[in-house]
């Protein structure tokens, strides 16, 4: 997903100086995920999906592109996602830090969001995230989607815990509420993962997410018979590489 989800993301510019001037710390990372169920803010996209990344980040500055489609009986009805961002972090302290950006997610068949008439769909969002380098590394986040006109407030927090010299459990949970116009709900998730580095750069995972929701809007081959549920297990795997 993503992972985190999310996915987050802001928009920046900077001149060609400070760009040149920071040549050296550019750094790449790509990203292939996939999971049982597609599952956004509380929310079934789609059932089984592929989810390629990739994103750019230079000093403070981040790019991105992430994508999700669908395979199998109903994937046709899920609709393909592509996400493009930009993100700037503000290292404010050695204890926290925030960032700030904005995301495109762009349906190009209309996606199980949107009706249309075939040219496809897309809404932008502004956020805004605060992260705390304490236990349990604590966040807060802010999104608004400019095109739904809808506001969601998340809180996470994490754990990895060393079991090897190369493995790692990966422990995790958010809660969040989104307000928009004509609908509201609340939404939570718990995450375990299992990751292993292959080397430095490579590393993969697999691991279960459980998802609540205060509606019925979880598992996607059960929308799609007008009966989802408030809460779905489901299962992810993923590699990536950076460098």
């Amino acid at each position: 997903m993503k992972k985190f989800l999310l996915v987050s993301a802001g928009l920046a510019l900077a001149s060609a100086a400070p760009m040149s001037a920071m040549a050296g710390d550019v750094s790449v990372s790509t990203s292939v995920d996939l999971v049982s169920d597609y599952v956004f803010r509380g929310v079934s996209l789609a059932d089984t999906a592929i989810q390629p990344g990739v994103e750019v980040s230079v000093g403070d500055f981040t790019v991105g592109a992430w994508a999700s489609t669908g395979f199998g009986n109903t994937s046709i009805l899920a609709g393909d996602e592509i996400d493009l961002y930009a993100s700037y972090s503000v290292p404010l302290s050695d204890a926290f830090s925030t960032d700030v950006g904005v995301t495109y997610y762009h349906y190009p068949q209309g996606g199980s969001l949107f009706a249309t008439d075939g040219g496809g769909a897309g809404t932008y969002e502004v956020f805004a995230s605060l992260g705390f380098d304490t236990a349990l590394a604590p966040s807060v986040s802010a999104y608004y989607d400019l095109t739904l006109e809808a506001l969601t407030l998340e809180g996470g927090i994490g754990h990895s815990v060393a079991v090897g010299d190369k493995t790692s459990l990966d422990l995790g949970a958010t809660a969040g509420l989104v307000d928009g116009d004509g609908f509201s709900y609340e939404y939570g998730q718990a995450s375990a993962s299992l990751g292993y580095g292959f080397t430095d750069d490579v590393s993969a995972y697999i691991g279960a997410n459980y998802s609540l929701s205060s509606e019925d809007t979880l598992n996607y081959s059960e929308i799609l018979q007008g009966q989802g549920d408030d809460n779905l297990l489901w299962f992810g795997a993923g590699i990536a590489a950076g460098f």
